[in-house]
């Protein structure tokens, strides 16, 4: 019988591991939407401002509001980062004190799988994406296009 508690334990902890291991998957699905929905509309905004039939003061106006759409959906993406990094964390702290059987995060940080791509992450190339689209914007307000 005490086999069989063991065991149960053991199952509702593994459960309750999963849940948080969906939440963390959501989290991750949540960010990558609302930052490509957001980024998606600003280079609409933006590619919208070369209409011809814009007076340029309308244009760089439109341009400017095409980087705050920006900005905000990188600053979403960074929000909800945090968040997914917080599950993660409480997974690897549950793996790492035996209160469950499984070890996902475990197996994940020694294969490096959510280290960076490369010399940079997907923070880095965002914020570099941003600064290149802040001094693109600059560069056409002082050429007059």
């Amino acid at each position: 019988m005490e086999a069989n508690q063991n065991q149960l334990q053991t199952e509702v902890k593994n459960d309750d591991y999963l849940t948080v291991w969906q939440i963390e998957q959501e989290h991750v699905r949540a960010r990558w939407t609302i930052a490509t929905f957001f980024i998606g509309i600003s280079f609409a905004v933006f590619g919208y401002s070369f209409q011809n039939s814009l007076a340029h003061p309308s244009a760089l106006a439109i341009r400017i509001s095409a980087l705050f759409i920006y900005w905000f959906g990188y600053f979403t993406f960074i929000v909800y980062n945090g968040q997914t990094k917080f599950l993660r964390a409480y997974l690897l702290d549950m793996e790492i004190s035996r209160r469950t059987t499984l070890d996902i995060q475990t197996k994940a940080r020694a294969k490096k799988i959510y280290a960076s791509r490369g010399i940079i992450g997907v923070h880095g190339l965002l914020l570099a994406f941003g600064v290149i689209y802040i001094l693109s914007i600059a560069l056409f307000w002082i050429l007059g296009l």
